[in-house]
């Protein structure tokens, strides 16, 4: 009698929770600004168009370094380019609490942004090394969940914190110890960036002294994990050296990773709205103050959380049935953009907060109803190279969240009717990019003789 396999360990499921917890912080960290937006307008005297370019310089900042973030995590391993990339992050979430008015919230804003690009490339990266392909469009889901849920809670948590600097008790007991007394005056939105900027910190300490970029070299993880992971792999799949193809001509001019970059950038721009110009919108139109907007603010990108998990779940098991992987990745962002662009036109005839607030919901669920199959697409496409691809496709999408200065000049000068219609219009033009993505077909040329891992019609 043979002796039974030994059942896989779950160290991967740790690597999953790093993940998830990194997503959540991210976005937290984003988002966290356009619930403290009408404080630091006060107080640092800045206008609606110019706090549209502080929210919009992010996103340049971030799509700028983004394929250099990636090709670190390729180049050095994920563990020390997450680990730089939440440090860098940290520290400007931590200065923009500092800032002293208009110029020098820009250029925090803007260093976040660049400190923080690459962080999702080498999350994928991870991912590609540490799960096995067929389950990728799932974890890519939970993944993408938990990051849509730190924009979605972002609006209470960072209300809650601002709230409790706020409190008599917070200010007396500051007031009471000597070393903190200057805080007694200090504005609760600074103290909540730089509480921000601490829990990145944590992070960074717990995350390098565990993590390690192949999973063979973690001591918890038992062989029948590892040949788990590795399942579907080919023998040599990561035995190919950086530079022997021409991974940075094939970049530029791969049809598959511009399709996937244009259409994100399409979905950035509707999507940015939820983060940006949402409380506006509102305010304006449905004449609900910031803080009265905190719990509707959450419930869009909630739904839209649950929408990444139920699509990544369906898109894997769609693919599993059918074993047709074009079919079972495209489906699911393509209903789902054509959804999230009726949603979005709808939402000029609504009447009241809580019907806009339903199209809403409807429109950042189907927006993100794709997510996990994008996701696991683009790691697919890019094979070896997943980090360095995804830079790209996030560099050129990320354009699209350059939106609060565009959607501003639309609104100011045409209403917030135009500036739906335009939403609907960038939602359709996705839908129709996914038509020509193949996620069986690598961005570079495999070498002679190397297997290619990806199958189906």
């Amino acid at each position: 009698m043979t002796a039974p396999a030994a059942r896989p360990t779950r160290t991967r499921y740790v690597v999953m929770v790093f993940l998830c917890s990194l997503a959540f912080l991210s976005y937290l960290d984003r988002v966290c600004i356009s619930r403290a937006q009408g404080d630091i307008q006060r107080d640092l005297h800045i206008s609606d168009a110019k706090m549209g370019l502080v929210m919009s310089i992010f996103w340049l900042g971030y799509a700028m370094f983004e394929i250099p973030g990636g090709w670190m995590g390729d180049r050095f391993g994920a563990r020390r380019t997450l680990s730089r990339i939440v440090l860098a992050w940290s520290l400007f979430t931590a200065l923009s609490g500092a800032a002293s008015g208009f110029a020098s919230l820009l250029v925090y804003r803007l260093l976040f942004g660049v400190g923080e690009a690459g962080a999702f490339p080498n999350m994928a990266r991870v991912q590609s090394q540490w799960f096995p392909a067929r389950l990728r469009a799932r974890a890519g889901g939970v993944l993408w969940l938990s990051a849509r849920w730190g924009g979605a809670f972002s609006f209470l948590l960072f209300g809650y914190l601002l709230s409790g600097f706020e409190s008599p008790a917070f200010r007396g007991w500051v007031a009471r110890v000597p070393a903190l007394h200057f805080l007694q005056t200090t504005p609760a939105w600074r103290l909540g960036f730089w509480s921000m900027g601490l829990i990145g910190l944590v992070w960074v300490a717990f995350f390098f002294s565990w993590f390690r970029d192949d999973p063979a070299q973690k001591p918890s993880v038992n062989q029948a994990e590892l040949d788990f992971i590795r399942s579907d792999r080919a023998a040599n799949a990561g035995t190919e050296s950086h530079g022997t193809t021409r991974v940075w001509s094939a970049l530029f001019t791969s049809q598959n990773l511009w399709f996937l970059a244009l259409a994100y950038l399409c979905i950035s721009f509707g999507w940015s709205f939820f983060v940006s110009w949402m409380p506006r919108y509102l305010l304006d139109v449905h004449h609900v103050s910031f803080k009265g907007s905190q719990a509707m603010d959450v419930l869009p990108m909630f739904f839209g959380g649950i929408s990444c998990l139920i699509g990544g779940a369906l898109s894997d098991a769609l693919v599993r049935v059918t074993g047709w992987t074009r079919l079972g990745r495209a489906i699911f962002p393509i209903t789902g953009y054509l959804t999230a662009a009726v949603a979005m036109f709808a939402i000029r005839i609504a009447h009241t907060p809580g019907q806009a607030i339903f199209l809403m919901c409807v429109a950042s669920a189907a927006n993100d109803f794709g997510q996990g199959a994008c996701w696991t697409t683009v790691i697919g496409v890019g094979g070896l190279y997943a980090g360095t691809a995804f830079g790209f496709m996030n560099m050129v999408g990320n354009i699209g969240n350059l939106q609060p200065v565009v959607g501003a000049m639309i609104f100011k000068h045409f209403g917030w009717n135009v500036l739906f219609a335009v939403y609907a219009g960038v939602y359709f033009a996705a839908a129709c990019l996914w038509l020509g993505i193949n996620p069986n077909k690598r961005f570079y040329q495999e070498p002679a003789g190397f297997p290619v891992v990806m199958r189906g019609p």
